[in-house]
């Protein structure tokens, strides 16, 4: 009888000591505060108790491998970061770059010139040059491709892992295009890829990994298209239906690429979530097309649409899908960021990634005061507050300051705490108020981000499966929230 009572006191002083032991770390960002990024401590987990509101963690279901997060080198960004001081220019490779910023692990690049050029260029403009002996990358030497070895060079000091770089073309050089413009002034159907030219391209944009890797810029893959269904005369674009892009890829693109770049990821669609399904059909019941194929990009400018991510996903469960870009139009002074921004994005990341998605990039890196510069305005301009896009980071080039956008930390709640390699896991609110995700990583840390997007706090309690025990969370209005805890 001794020896049970002693069995049972030693049983629960372990019990106890392993709750003690399993502290909970909470960082937040709230508004009408100064938390941003800022790491709560003080929380415990406990033997389950009751509680009204609970988000549910079970370790035990795992879903899709995370790949990354982060930005477009695009003209517009690597032209503002050029013109700072060296002092804000290393600021902001730090604070995208850096262990102590977002730990950015992916990047987009424009292959040649985009919305957010300074001018339209591509990389060859000598009309009829099929063997593409005037290929050249020269123009980026300016802006794009200092600023994109100087985030090498930053992620290089801390991580084993390079930055993995999407290359995305908005647009063929005009001779090769039926309307022989960059841009499409008059209709879709006219701006498209001649078909006489389709090998050339396809050898074009092989040359751009090429030329790209040789000065030490690898290129981890490539999209066909940017935005095949969007046409505009004040930008570059290109149209493409989904069998059209299927028929480049399977007979010239795709052989190309698999030739010159065995290894080169190739994505197909990068567009917004209303069509996502149906090209995933179209190019995937192709097998000739789709022994080619990586995967799918998405864009969100078409709405949340998150189940068509899911159907997507369960055409082939091989493919994985990648958000590729994602942008809002500026509202205010950049002094004094809208918080909506913040929530939207952090909306739109949770339902992607619990809807199969492996990785988010955000848009331009950083622009000026105003939202640009770009090539398309003024035409897009309301005068000089309303103007342009915003971005996470906007510069005064005047006086070197620069201004972190609500949306900045909101992205850090996940790309600081969700590495490349990390799983998703079923998580599971029991309060439609509160929006989570939850993840593993390569360590066995579980991070779980919490957003409550309403107008009053709410006190949750996060309940971990497998282990049974849970800690009682109050996540403030209009807050987003990273726990982190190891059990």
């Amino acid at each position: 009888m001794v020896n049970s009572h002693c069995a049972f006191a030693l049983a629960l002083l372990l019990q106890v000591f392993y709750w003690s032991c399993s502290s909970v770390e909470v960082v937040q960002t709230a508004k009408g505060t100064s938390d941003r990024l800022t790491p709560k401590t003080g929380f415990q987990f406990q033997k389950n108790f009751e509680s009204s509101i609970s988000i549910q963690v079970n370790r035990s279901f795992r879903f899709q491998e995370m790949l990354g997060f982060g930005g477009a080198f695009t003209e517009s960004s690597s032209f503002v970061w050029s013109g700072l001081n060296s002092e804000s220019r290393q600021q902001i490779l730090d604070l995208f770059f850096s262990k102590d910023g977002l730990q950015y692990s992916l990047a987009r690049v424009p292959i040649g010139s985009c919305d957010f050029s300074l001018s339209f260029y591509s990389y060859d403009d000598v009309e009829g040059d099929t063997d593409l002996e005037h290929f050249s990358i020269e123009h980026d030497q300016k802006w794009r491709i200092p600023f994109m070895k100087a985030a090498i060079a930053t992620r290089a000091k801390w991580s084993n892992t390079s930055i993995k770089f999407l290359g995305s073309p908005w647009s063929a050089p005009g001779w090769m295009k039926s309307d022989g413009l960059m841009s499409c002034p008059v209709s879709c159907l006219l701006c498209t890829l001649k078909a006489k030219y389709q090998d050339t391209y396809s050898k074009y944009i092989s040359l751009f990994v090429s030329k790209f890797t040789e000065i030490g810029i690898p290129i981890w893959g490539v999209t066909v298209q940017n935005e095949p269904g969007a046409c505009s005369p004040l930008y570059e674009g290109m149209h493409f239906t989904p069998e059209t892009e299927r028929d480049f890829v399977k007979n010239h693109l795709g052989p190309v690429l698999s030739s010159d770049h065995p290894h080169l990821a190739l994505l197909v669609y990068d567009h917004n979530k209303d069509h996502v399904a149906k090209w995933a059909e179209t190019i995937y019941s192709d097998k000739n097309a789709s022994q080619y194929v990586w995967g799918m990009a998405v864009h969100w400018y078409s709405g949340d649409q998150f189940s068509n991510l899911n159907t997507t996903h369960y055409i082939d469960v091989s493919k994985p899908i990648l958000a590729t870009e994602a942008t809002v139009k500026r509202e205010k002074d950049p002094t004094d960021p809208l918080w909506s921004h913040g929530e939207h994005y952090a909306h739109d990341m949770i339902g992607d990634f619990n809807n199969w998605v492996v990785g988010f990039i955000d848009w331009n890196l950083l622009l000026d005061m105003y939202g640009g510069p770009d090539h398309a305005g003024p035409h897009e301009c309301e005068g000089l507050i309303k103007c342009g896009s915003d971005a996470m980071i906007l510069a005064d080039n005047t006086t070197g300051k620069i201004y972190l956008q609500t949306f900045y930390y909101y992205m850090g709640h996940f790309s600081k705490f969700v590495p490349p390699g990390s799983i998703r896991i079923g998580v599971v609110s029991s309060n439609e108020d509160l929006e989570a995700t939850g993840f593993v990583t390569p360590d066995n840390t579980t991070a779980v981000v919490v957003m409550n997007s309403h107008d009053d706090p709410i006190t949750y309690k996060l309940l971990d499966e497998i282990s049974t025990l849970a800690v009682n969370v109050t996540i403030p209005a209009h807050a987003i929230q990273t726990v982190l805890y190891s059990v």
